[in-house]
């Protein structure tokens, strides 16, 4: 499912930056290239990142650790692929107040880069 914002458009192959909305309970996507370049385009969920980083903004980390209030610094970077509604073999995670960067879910390790990922029901699983 994918939402369109303020009638902007969303295309397959092209870069993009995702994250969780907590007011929309839905993932954002903002556009990494293009007329809407660094403005949301839609919020979604199943989204297809293909070539994603995992990526936490230190400083934001510091003010939310210090601040215990929630804001965006973590996201993943990649181009968007289309929406499923399958989830993949590996799931990651991240938490500002326990961890410095995405983590896999099962062996603790850090998350920088994966070839495929799937941002679905707050949750996020990779290849």
């Amino acid at each position: 499912m994918l939402q369109l914002y303020k009638n902007r458009s969303l295309e397959v192959g092209k870069k993009v930056r995702v994250y969780f909305n907590l007011h929309t309970n839905l993932f954002s996507v903002v556009s990494m290239e293009g007329k809407h370049k660094g403005k949301v385009v839609a919020h979604g969920n199943g989204i297809i990142i293909a070539d994603a980083e995992f990526k936490v903004n230190k400083a934001g980390q510091l003010k939310v650790r210090k601040t215990k209030r929630k804001s965006v610094h973590a996201y993943v970077d990649g181009i968007f692929s289309g929406l499923t509604d399958e989830t993949l073999n590996k799931q990651a995670y991240y938490n500002p107040y326990l961890t410095d960067y995405f983590v896999d879910w099962e062996s603790k390790a850090n998350v920088f880069k994966a070839n495929t990922v799937v941002l679905k029901d707050k949750r996020v699983s990779y290849l």
